[in-house]
This record gives structure tokens, sequence and C-alpha cells, in this order.
């Protein structure tokens, strides 16, 4: 079972592509099928759900995530 890593103040180390078009996409998911991520990125739940409308957010530890998995995070 995937389970998000949850670090101090629930924060979540992400990595933030942009989804602004298939291209992108397409290379976001290959790399990520491939195990290549960078999460460079240290955000809240709240700063995810803003993210998600405009871009693929993979968490540590669950990958990409969609908006029901968002639900699931503390």
């Amino acid at each position: 079972m995937r389970k998000a890593i949850v670090y101090e103040n629930n924060l979540y180390h992400c990595d933030v592509r942009s989804a602004e078009n298939l291209e992108k996409i397409y290379d976001t998911r290959r790399d990520w099928l491939n195990g290549i991520y960078n999460y460079n990125q240290v955000l809240s739940k709240e700063q995810i759900q803003g993210l998600l409308d405009d871009n693929l957010v993979a968490v540590e530890g669950l990958e990409e995530i969609n908006e029901e998995d968002l639900q699931n995070l503390i």
C-alpha cells in the first residue's frame, strides 16, 4: 500500500511538473514510470491542492496523486 511520507508541520516533499500540454504530461509520466522523481518542493496539503489544477504532482512515498489521494493526506 502506498503511503505519503509526512514531515514536520504536516509538509510533504513533492515533485511538481507542468501539465500545460500533452508532451509535458507524457514526459513527466515517463520519468515517474522510470522512477525518476525530483522531490525539490516542500508543500502543505493546501498548497498541493492549489497546484493540482494546472500541474502534475508526485508526493514522496505516494507517487503521482489526484484529488482522491489528496483527501487522504493529513
